[in-house]
């Protein structure tokens, strides 16, 4: 507020002269206000016309017509307006001004209906003819005229061009203002961007329509191996796998032509160093307001991780695939030529044991030879679906605690008729009978024997063969030592190839060239190793490492000690007949092959007690078993219209059947079927070709057991 002294003015209000209007309107137009506001000077010259007309307060309201504000109000002088209601009751004053050409007069106003105002004289300002604002005086003594409004237009006019610049000034201002903020946002929104762009968890590319790098993110130099640098000197067809870039194209060219605006394939970017990314790029196509293409957006996710993934399960099941075919393929192979084998050496042990129609010695001599051929070939057959089936994975072990000695005499004792024919000498060294290791029960035996049997093939005259084992440290070590020729260094570091007999071949010592591979992956299959050391000359020793175990039942004695687990294992094989009673036992064979069911019925005739009966085919033999029951049930696995084990199952579901003993007699030798058999009871699995003296055997037992057991014979009597 501005407070004046009102200078001695003639009353009533008198227009003044116009000496005293250029004296004012000199002082208006030379009013210097600080700085560069043009509301300043407008006060200023508010205070000369308040002065000039004696007018105690004044005030000046100013409207921008161009943004559509509501007026502001500058006020001078002693007049207040605290409220809002008095604002509002003074607004009626310059309403009515701002609508009125000429100047508008109220030399009584109500006292108290507009605040502290009695006198108002209101005068419009115009600038180029348009109304930019008022001027209000108030309360001058004796109040106020229009006769003033004509002779005070030159002066109102400079107030109104200052006005009129205040206004400007004030839309620059917000101009300015405005522009500042859009700068501030548009910057807050790039590095709002950048910080997005860089640091996306997938590569983004901006790529001109031909094809270059016009802008890339840290990822996307991360995936294809480029720094910022570099790309920005590239085509994105650069990088692009060659064998992806015709897809490229091509999908790019259809975006182009308006057929896609965006589209998701898979690709493959390639490092300078010729590693290869697979990425899932997705590509949308930019245009301008009027349809024009502009560019190119390429977001990439590195999906190579993904892909080796899909990549390893698609070649898992393709393996898989390829077991199952080889497994399959094995067990056919397996079944078709043991079953000619079987014929081949069965009724050659017949010619060669058969009381009743005994050959010379020449005959046997001639038998001698076909059976060793026979069993040559069946080793060879069972060594190479041994090795298939450990490549293939299709071998099943099972690690438990064993007793190496236990172990140790099994298979001594598979090898003693070959030491003696040999002329040779088999050294054992005692072994402690506590003395464990964690190993598969048969695959042990497997390799103990390969091993020994080796030693004793490739020995010397009146030679020695050396076996010993002892704990060292967290293994049992199983060595086995002979006096043969030897093995230079090239020959051991050819030891373990499939089919390398290693110069052998020339001799007369017959084998595969396979066992040594089989035993070393057998081993490994066990978490061991094997090691070999020898001289020309002297001789090889071969050493086994395998996990030591603790005794699983220290306080109790071990069964294999004592007592056989297998019923057709145990003290019965010897005689024939011996002491077995003379009632008739009956054996129900189902077999659907003539020349297999002739060989056991020739066998059988060696134990007239047995009488055979056949079954041709899987129905027959359900059939004949639940109308007669036989003692024993002698079990083909293949049969024409069904298995052995569905056999034994629709037996077994029978209560007059359910306890009869079961035994296979199978050409399939293959691990998974003897323990699907086992896991049903039977006995016993006997494999073709046949080993007559197995068979006559486990029915010298089976009768024994019988005439001892009140009840029938089952698994537990194992």
């Amino acid at each position: 507020m501005f407070q004046h002294s009102i200078p001695d003015m003639p009353s009533p209000f008198v227009p003044p002269g116009s000496d005293a209007i250029a004296a004012l309107l000199i002082r208006l137009s030379t009013i210097d206000a600080p700085g560069p506001s043009a509301l300043g000077v407008v006060q200023q010259q508010l205070q000369e016309l308040m002065r000039f007309t004696g007018s105690p307060a004044g005030f000046i309201a100013d409207i921008d017509t161009t943004t559509g504000e509501a007026p502001q109000l500058h006020t001078l002088g002693d007049l207040r307006w605290p409220s809002a209601r008095q604002a509002q009751q003074a607004e009626g004053l310059w309403s009515q001004v701002l609508g009125e050409p000429r100047a508008v007069v109220y030399n009584h106003l109500p006292e108290g209906r507009h605040a502290e105002v009695t006198h108002f004289m209101g005068l419009p300002l115009r600038c180029c003819g348009i109304q930019v604002g008022m001027v209000g005086l108030a309360n001058r003594e004796g109040g106020y005229n229009d006769a003033w409004f004509e002779p005070l237009q030159p002066a109102l006019a400079i107030i109104g061009s200052f006005v009129s610049a205040m206004q400007c000034q004030r839309r620059h201002r917000l101009a300015v203002e405005a522009l500042n903020t859009a700068r501030e946002t548009l910057r807050n929104s790039e590095d709002h961007y950048h910080q997005m762009f860089e640091a996306a968890g997938v590569g983004i590319a901006r790529v001109s329509l031909s094809g270059r790098l016009l802008e890339v993110n840290h990822r996307f130099t991360e995936i294809t191996g480029r720094s910022r640098e570099q790309l920005e000197q590239l085509n994105l067809q650069d990088v692009t796998h060659p064998d992806d870039l015709s897809a490229d194209e091509a999908l790019s060219s259809a975006a182009l032509e308006g057929q896609h605006s965006r589209y998701t394939h898979e690709k493959r970017y390639v490092h300078p160093d010729g590693h290869v990314v697979w990425v899932m790029l997705t590509v949308a196509l930019v245009r301008d307001a009027l349809g024009r293409a502009q560019h190119f957006v390429s977001v990439c996710e590195d999906i190579s991780e993904r892909r080796r993934m899909e990549d390893a399960m698609t070649s898992a099941k393709a393996a898989e695939r390829a077991n199952k075919a080889k497994t399959d393929f094995l067990s056919r192979m397996s079944h078709e030529l043991r079953t000619p084998l079987n014929a081949m050496l069965g009724f050659a042990q017949l010619l060669r044991v058969d009381p009743g129609n005994p050959i010379n010695e020449v005959q046997r001599k001639k038998v001698g030879h076909i059976e060793r051929a026979g069993a040559h070939l069946l080793a060879m057959l069972t060594d190479v679906l041994d090795l298939s089936r450990i490549e293939a994975g299709g071998l099943p072990l099972t690690l438990e605690p064993l007793r190496l000695s236990t172990v140790l005499d099994e298979a001594t004792a598979l090898v003693s008729n070959l030491v003696t024919q040999a002329e040779l000498q088999l050294l054992i060294t005692p072994l402690d009978e506590d003395l464990y290791l964690k190993a598969d029960p048969v695959r042990l035996r497997q390799i103990i024997v390969n091993l020994l049997s080796n030693a004793i093939k490739y020995n010397r005259p009146n030679g020695r063969v050396m076996l010993e084992a002892q704990a060292v440290s967290s293994y049992v070590v199983i060595s086995i030592t002979d006096t043969g020729p030897g093995l230079s260094n090239e020959q051991q570091a050819h030891l373990f190839e499939p089919f390398n007999r290693l110069g052998a071949e020339r001799t007369t010592v017959e084998g595969t060239g396979i066992g040594l591979v089989i035993v070393k992956r057998l081993i490994d299959l066990m978490r061991g190793r094997i090691e070999v050391s020898s001289q020309p000359g002297i001789g090889s020793s071969f050493r086994v490492w395998l996990p030591a175990a603790r005794n699983p039942n220290p306080l109790m004695a071990d069964p294999a000690s004592g007592e056989t687990r297998h019923m057709v294992r145990t003290s019965g094989w010897g005689g024939l007949d011996d002491g077995i009673a003379s009632d008739t036992l009956t054996v129900l064979y189902a077999e659907d092959n003539a020349v297999n069911v002739e060989l056991v019925r020739q066998v059988m005739r060696m134990r007239p007690r047995w009488q055979l009966e056949v079954a041709r085919c899987g129905a027959e033999a359900i059939e004949m078993g639940r109308s007669a029951p036989p003692d024993l049930l002698l079990l083909d696995m293949h049969l024409g219209d069904m298995s052995g084990l569905d056999v034994s199952d629709a037996l077994e579901h029978s209560a007059s059947t359910a306890g009869i003993p079961r035994v296979a007699l199978s050409a399939d030798a293959m691990p998974d079927q003897i323990g699907a058999a086992r896991q049903r009871g039977f006995l016993d699995y006997l494999t073709k070709p046949l080993d007559v003296d197995r068979l006559l055997k486990l029915l010298d037992v089976c009768a024994k057991q019988m005439d001892e057991a009140p009840e029938p014979l089952t698994n537990s009597d194992r």
